[in-house]
């Protein structure tokens, strides 16, 4: 069932069952599966081009998925009618002793307009720079490290400049953020501190 474009997918109950809507044409899945497919069609080049004129009596240019394992054919359509009209031709069909089943598949984008909008992978120098595989291309250069930091001479000023018996300002605020001053403690850490925790009695033998 087909609406209108202004109107969203839904889902209705009829019957106890569940029928889906769609919102527009593109949305309708154009690719079908067909099952049951006879062995010659995958491993005879002859069988395999007589299975194909089936479908191509309705679209000459379409696209094949011959998934020899499960003995299925995915044939990919530029429109859902065509898909439709092929799986009325297919389903029931005789084929070299085998009647053949078709079902609809997910909608499957072909053009290259449709499948820019797709998330791609990213670039070669990208891929190669996280993971470099073990024989690189001709003309990839590893990435140089930087050299390392002996001594950074600001980190021990400030870190010299530190007194422990007062106040350092570790961070100047403004407008928008705080300012951060460290107080010394004022015990001594050598010092043990004179509050003390009461103990508790160790209980009597009975």
């Amino acid at each position: 069932m087909v609406a209108d474009n202004s109107e969203k997918s839904t889902k209705s109950v009829a019957n106890g069952s569940l029928i889906s809507t769609v919102s527009c044409k593109e949305d309708l899945p154009n690719s079908i599966i067909v099952t049951q497919v006879p062995e010659e069609v995958f491993v005879n080049p002859d069988d395999k081009a007589n299975f194909s004129k089936l479908f191509t009596q309705i679209e000459e240019h379409i696209h094949f998925d011959f998934l020899k394992s499960f003995r299925r054919v995915r044939v990919i359509f530029s429109s859902p009618e065509n898909a439709t009209a092929a799986k009325l031709i297919v389903q029931g069909f005789s084929y070299k002793g085998h009647e053949l089943k078709a079902f609809f598949a997910q909608r499957v984008y072909l053009s290259a307009s449709q499948s820019s909008t797709l998330l791609s992978p990213p670039p070669l120098e990208k891929q190669f720079l996280i993971s470099p595989p073990c024989s690189p291309p001709v003309g990839w250069e590893q990435m140089k490290e930087m050299a390392p930091v002996v001594c950074n001479f600001d980190l021990m000023a400030r870190l010299a400049s530190f007194a422990i018996d007062e106040k350092y300002e570790v961070h100047n605020g403004d407008e928008s953020t705080p300012t951060i001053v460290v107080h010394p403690c004022e015990t001594a850490l050598d010092h043990p501190s004179a509050i003390e925790m009461p103990r508790t009695p160790r209980p009597e033998p009975i």
